[in-house]
């Protein structure tokens, strides 16, 4: 509810930046590895069918790892990942600009949240905004021409415009007449009399219930035969009225339980004829982050994503409040422990869909930043940083373009497609090693890590893998920065590893 004001055998690589393809002139030959040789790297054409590009959202499935986690799935089989970036904006055309989005590209994320605001969608019951709609579909334009996948989300900010912010539209507010003081913490603003008063009425009344749906039906008629368009965050940061008797914790948990899992129904129900194949992204009032627990129900729907937010309380509490910025560690053992709790039971994939920083350069956040990374590698299987822009506050670029400190890690190697049941990946940042183990399934292809080369591996990378020589092979695309690496079909588990030129190569699945 807090918010932001938001292959045992080496093949000798060498991605040196200005190469149009990977150097395989010279043989390594890591000590723990029983053969050796070279495997030759050659370079692809980016095209609609490269590493890389926009997957085919009606081929999608789920698949699931080692550890029972659910992943999407491509329509190879092969579990996915997905990276990128929040862009929170009423003016769509010129936040979510090229500049940006090249941005974006640059550094190999191939995700967009968008914020969709229903006020600025239909400004008069009935009538919609023919030239927002535009801008909308320019957006998912510009992203498709950048191979990004677009979530568009469904936002509202403290309800919307009848509060002086964005979201729901005044004639669907009703506030009873209630009382409304705005006030620094936005926590506080969503426990004002009228805007309880208007969550009540957004949830309980009929009519305003078939207006939200009859318009996010229609956004799913409008865009979801477009390619970029991978699904809907059906309402960002929910909230909900705390009835007589209740405190905050036993209204979090009545509104999610009865509430806002009837209202995803609704939604859902009202957008599948126009959009059978789209993903559902839900999430709950951001109460993981204070650690209270999850209580949404069960979502009727075979396409559900859990897409909830991670902020430290502490950390935002100081950055809208005054203070200073302290880490405490123990925000994420807790946040971990709640988080899981729904996608574990649901059998649902797991995507943060905002976190972030507004004074990433202050004292501790480098370690903030390493530690949200590795607990979003450990349960989820994507992200998206809010919010995407240049300049500072949340931005993690600067005016200039470049990577902001601290936060500029999240430009790290990742793995966007594991052609197997996934069993961990991680990026080691003191040695600039990433290493993804897996173990074979029904999936076909490659799988695909976006190397970061530039960033991670400024004078050339090696791959390694724990497959004998000759049996695995591997292909740079040097215009997407995503390296692919073929795996024998063994029935086994296999370990791909990326390190730098210069580093000792060795290749070993992680210790249990």
């Amino acid at each position: 509810m807090l918010r932001r004001a938001r292959l045992l055998v080496v093949s000798t690589v060498l991605a040196l930046g200005t190469l149009s393809a990977c150097s395989s002139g010279d043989d390594a030959s890591p000590q723990s590895t029983p053969s050796t040789g070279a495997s030759p790297g050659t370079a692809t054409d980016s095209g609609t069918d490269a590493a890389g590009a926009l997957v085919d959202v009606t081929a999608m499935g789920t698949t699931t790892g080692t550890d029972g986690r659910v992943y999407l799935a491509d329509g190879q089989g092969r579990a996915l990942q997905l990276r990128g970036f929040n862009i929170k904006t009423e003016d769509p055309l010129a936040e979510a600009s090229e500049q940006l989005l090249d941005d974006g590209a640059a550094r190999g994320f191939n995700l967009l949240r968008l914020s969709v605001y229903w006020d600025h969608l239909e400004p008069e019951e009935g009538s919609y905004d023919e030239e927002y709609l535009e801008a909308i579909a320019t957006v998912l334009d510009r992203a498709e021409a950048r191979g990004i996948h677009v979530i568009l989300s469904f936002h509202q900010d403290v309800f919307g415009p009848a509060f002086g912010f964005a979201g729901i539209p005044e004639w669907a507010t009703r506030t009873d007449g209630l009382s409304y003081t705005q006030h620094d913490v936005w926590l506080e603003n969503y426990l004002e009399p009228a805007v309880q008063a208007a969550w009540e009425h957004l949830y309980e009344d009929e009519d305003i219930r078939q207006a939200q749906a009859r318009t996010w039906a229609m956004i799913a008629d409008r865009f979801g035969d477009h390619r970029a368009v991978i699904g809907y965050d059906l309402l960002n940061e929910p909230f909900g009225k705390i009835r007589e008797g209740e405190n905050l914790i036993s209204a979090a948990a009545r509104v999610q339980e009865t509430q806002i899992t009837a209202m995803y129904d609704r939604l859902i129900s009202a957008m599948r004829p126009e959009d059978p194949d789209g993903w559902m992204f839900i999430q709950a009032p951001n109460v993981a982050s204070v650690g209270l627990p999850v209580t949404l129900g069960a979502v009727d729907d075979e396409r559900v994503v859990f897409f909830p937010h991670m902020y430290d309380a502490a950390i935002e509490s100081a950055t809208y409040a005054g203070g200073e910025t302290s880490l405490d560690l123990s925000f994420f053992e807790t946040y971990e422990s709640v988080i899981t709790t729904y996608p574990d039971e649901h059998g649902v994939p797991l995507m943060i869909g905002e976190w972030g920083l507004a004074s990433p350069e202050n004292e501790g956040m480098d370690v903030f930043v390493a530690e949200s990374l590795a607990l979003m590698d450990r349960v989820g299987s994507g992200w998206t940083v809010f919010n995407w822009c240049r300049g500072d506050g949340y931005c993690p670029i600067d005016e200039n373009g470049e990577d902001r400190p601290n936060i500029g890690q999240i430009v790290q190697p990742w793995a966007r497609a594991i052609a197997g049941s996934p069993t961990s990946w991680s990026f080691d940042r003191a040695t600039s090693t990433f290493r993804v183990t897996f173990e074979d399934n029904d999936a076909s292809g490659t799988t695909d890590i976006q190397l970061a080369a530039s960033t991670a591996y400024p004078d050339g990378w090696v791959v390694t893998t724990t497959d004998a020589e000759g049996e695995w092979h591997h292909e740079y695309d040097e215009s997407t920065g995503v390296l692919s690496v073929t795996t024998p079909d063994s029935g086994g588990q296999h370990t791909i590893c990326v390190q730098p030129r210069s580093s000792e190569l060795t290749c070993s699945a992680p210790q249990a």
